[in-house]
């Protein structure tokens, strides 16, 4: 029963990407909390793909590999979101660096794509520090955090300000942190009791006032899920539930612009608007990445994996968002592109789990 409770990989980050589309069509604020759980979730994996099939010597392999992951579907989306609402494009749009700041994004979500894409940019020099000086990161993750809120405010860079959910996934793997299935659970009670206190703050809806960021409190609505989503990440996945990870990505990039088909059509305002937008979503999400998305990251995956591998892994620095390889690693990790070799799901007891990736976006 616990098991059935806590979900794979792959089904957790689809879940993700439809809260962002729900707060997108609704009045619900829950898109701070599903971005931030996304970072996590990148921190985590990233920081796994960085050590066990890169390390020291191949960073600009590892650089491209991470470009390459988000930079085709990033364009397309872009593309695409631009013809629909007739926007004209500047360099930030054909980089994807700078969003975050200037915020010229016909997608409107790309930003996070920046703050992703900035995060891979410093790993490798700070991957380290998430086994051997846990303490310290997390209290200069802490400070970072408070004086990125300032500098955001003012200057409108965001790394900083959230750099907390990056830095606690890259905790979770350095730390070799595994969570037992009834802390887990336990984990899920709290966040429920904390959503069931965020039903009576100004928080759970965006048409109420702020009394301080939300940004702040999604922060702390993260916190007692950690062990929750910590847990679901010793799960191995299948073929499907990669599929449904994977899909995720298409998801979160692609909705706004389902949204702006569908209210400009003849079901805005209607019963079917909303069934429409979701419904709508998923079928483009499926398509796209069958026909654009899959093929271009499983040619990626056959240029980084075949010169990766090439090395012996660096798997004894370190234990620790994005998959995609077709063929097994010579090691039974995860590949460079953070896919581990196809095997049938299944579950492991709690303590013997060995962790087993879908990709993260």
């Amino acid at each position: 029963m616990a098991s059935s409770i806590i979900l794979s990989p792959g089904a957790f980050r689809l879940l993700l990407a439809l809260a962002v589309v729900i707060a997108h069509i609704t009045a619900l604020d829950i898109g701070h909390l599903a971005v931030l759980l996304f970072f996590y979730l990148s921190g985590y994996w990233v920081t796994r793909i960085w050590t066990e099939k890169f390390g020291e010597g191949r960073r600009g392999m590892f650089y491209a590999s991470r470009y390459l992951r988000i930079f085709p579907l990033f364009l397309l989306a872009t593309l695409i979101s631009a013809w629909a609402r007739e926007t004209p494009l500047g360099l930030t749009n054909f980089t994807l660096f700078g969003l975050s700041i200037t915020g010229h994004d016909p997608t409107l979500v790309s930003w996070s794509l920046d703050l992703e894409a900035q995060f891979y940019l410093l790993l490798p020099f700070v991957a380290v520090f998430f086994v051997t000086a846990p303490r310290q990161t997390l209290a200069v993750g802490l400070a970072l955090t408070v004086a990125g809120f300032a500098m955001h405010e003012r200057y409108g860079f965001g790394l900083a300000k959230f750099c907390l959910p990056f830095i606690l996934g890259g905790l979770t793997y350095g730390q070799k942190w595994r969570p037992s299935e009834r802390a887990a659970l336990i984990s899920l009670a709290g966040f429920v009791a904390f959503t069931a206190l965020t039903a009576f703050t100004p928080f759970l809806l965006k048409t109420t006032p702020d009394p301080f960021s939300r940004d702040v409190w999604a922060i702390l609505w993260l916190l007692p899920l950690l062990p929750y989503v910590a847990n679901s990440l010793t799960i191995r996945s299948g073929a499907f539930d990669r599929d449904l990870g994977n899909l995720s990505f298409p998801v979160y990039l692609f909705h706004q612009v389902v949204i702006f088909g569908v209210v400009h059509s003849v079901a805005a305002g209607s019963r079917l608007e909303k069934p429409l937008i979701i419904g709508g979503t998923l079928a483009l999400a499926a398509i796209i990445y069958r026909v654009f998305d899959r093929p271009i990251d499983a040619w990626r995956v056959r240029v980084t994996e075949r010169r990766v591998t090439q090395a012996p892994p660096s798997s004894d620095r370190l234990d620790l968002l994005h998959t995609g390889t077709r063929t097994p690693s010579p090691v039974a990790t995860v590949s460079a592109s953070g896919e581990l070799p196809r095997r049938s799901p299944r579950r492991m007891p709690s303590k013997a789990r060995k962790t087993r990736s879908v990709e993260t976006r």
